[in-house]
């Protein structure tokens, strides 16, 4: 009997000594960790392993990793502008609507870790809030995109949904699915189950840049009236949601596009003016509604440090 107890201990010492130490002892498996580390993270300039680490453990240290604030008009929020996401290389005076892959991944990286990303939708729906019911967390910061380009769709957006931030995409419903080449635009356009599967994922927000993207100002009241109302209508016809965001093409506003666009059933109007030096951009305040939101365009020269830093200095302004 007592040769069998000893055979049997002898048998649980020997499995257990086998054991790596870190199931012995509860020690964290190095390689494990390691490999469970985002590598797109490591080594970016600006952007670190430690970075993210840093910024994760002060959530989880958090009872409210969603740390809101106090609503007030003074409330600053940064929105930013991009347009064609390519591989092709482009000099500094293209840049201002081009970015490569690499670094629109940098610059979204980089935001991710510095802010919160929110919708539009949200920062709209925090506006016209009256009961205290929608909030915002700390630092936001919100993504857009003009246009509609096919690279949104093949290059943005599984960045995006990698990273959890929302956008909106403002496109021109003329061009929607039109490919290079075909003499009406310079870049292919993403197409109307395109834009579906990026609406259902609930990250993307599809709405309107107009119909032929016109100097809005420019035109007569009748051809206003009309860019602004069958554009709402095509994206609402083939997407079934409400088209209530406006973005100017070219920035081409005046009283008469804001009043026709108020009655065509937009909500939001948003401006953007791509001759506007970094020294002149500016943040939106809460006060100030969503009739006239300001754009940060960013232009693909940019690194992720740099856009990090034009966010700040903007929202350092006295009169931002």
């Amino acid at each position: 009997m007592r040769k069998r107890i000893f055979a049997h201990m002898l048998a649980i010492v020997l499995v257990v000594c086998m054991l790596p130490a870190s199931v012995v002892y509860g020690e964290e498996n190095p390689q494990k960790d390691k490999a469970e580390k985002p590598s797109w993270v490591a080594g970016l300039d600006g952007v670190t392993q430690e970075d993210l680490d840093k910024a994760q453990a002060e959530k989880n240290d958090s009872q409210n990793p969603e740390v809101t604030v106090a609503k007030n008009g003074e409330q600053k929020i940064p929105i930013l502008m991009y347009h064609h996401i390519t591989t092709d290389t482009f000099d500094r005076d293209n840049a201002i609507s081009l970015i490569s892959p690499e670094d629109f991944r940098l610059h979204m990286t980089a935001l991710k870790v510095h802010f919160n990303p929110i919708s539009l939708k949200q920062y709209d729906a925090y506006i016209n809030c009256t009961d205290g019911s929608v909030t915002l967390p700390e630092n936001p910061v919100i993504i857009t995109f003009d246009d509609g380009y096919t690279s949104n769709y093949e290059i943005a957006y599984p960045i995006l949904k990698e990273l959890e931030i929302p956008a909106t995409i403002f496109v021109v419903t003329d061009t929607v699915g039109e490919q290079a080449g075909g003499g009406k635009v310079n870049y292919s356009h993403f197409t109307w189950e395109q834009a579906k599967e990026m609406e259902a994922s609930g990250l993307i927000d599809i709405q309107s840049h107009s119909h032929s993207h016109v100097h809005m100002a420019e035109i007569s009241y009748d051809e206003m009236v009309k860019e602004f109302r069958k554009s709402k209508y095509l994206i609402e016809k083939n997407l079934g949601k409400a088209c209530t965001m406006f973005a100017y093409p070219y920035g081409s506003y005046n009283q008469d596009t804001i009043d026709a666009a108020r009655k065509a059933g937009y909500r939001v109007q948003v401006l953007v003016d791509d001759r506007t030096t970094e020294e002149e951009f500016e943040v939106n305040k809460v006060k100030d509604g969503v009739e006239g939101l300001k754009r940060i365009t960013i232009a693909g020269y940019m690194g992720n440090v740099n856009v990090i830093e034009l966010i700040r200095h903007v929202m350092s302004k006295r009169d931002a």
